[in-house]
């Protein structure tokens, strides 16, 4: 080989383990807000409830079992309250929709349904992403989150 094909070959190298870090540093990054962001979910805080419970007090099986069952039942509670504050969050924000549309001008409906159509759109898109992350969280931890963004 001649002296400028090593070269190349380092360089060719070089600027690809430049650029694997650095997409390993964008990848975690993202992660990271993401996490930081969305608030746990209530099984997720119960289990950490329990196993804190269970590993500093002295507890017999059966007192373990009713707290767990107690604790279940604060996870399935709040896990409602969510959805219930989802649900009126969507309904505000469909009233504030409907007011908004109806001072706007034909031309202007459309781009609002357009702007309304995308921010849709890149909600489903992280929705998804983070339930896909949920689920490759679940075959391998005992943590999940539940990942739901307000509608604006």
């Amino acid at each position: 080989m001649t002296d400028i094909s090593k070269w190349k070959i380092v360089l060719y190298l070089a600027a690809i383990f430049a650029a694997g870090g650095v997409s390993g540093w964008v990848v975690a990054a993202k992660t990271t807000r993401e996490r930081i962001l969305t608030p746990p979910a209530a099984k997720e805080i119960s289990s950490r409830f329990c196993d804190r419970l269970f590993s500093q007090m002295n507890l017999t099986p059966e007192q373990s079992q009713k707290i767990r069952e107690i604790s279940d039942r604060y996870a399935k509670e709040v896990d409602t309250s969510r959805d219930e504050q989802w649900r009126r969050i969507r309904t505000a924000a469909n009233n504030r929709n409907a007011q908004i549309n109806a001072i706007l001008n034909p031309e202007q409906r459309v781009q609002f349904e357009q702007i309304e159509r995308e921010r849709r759109e890149a909600a489903r898109n992280r929705d998804h992403d983070r339930s896909n992350k949920d689920r490759s969280h679940d075959r391998g931890s005992s943590t999940n989150r539940v990942a739901v963004k307000p509608p604006c």
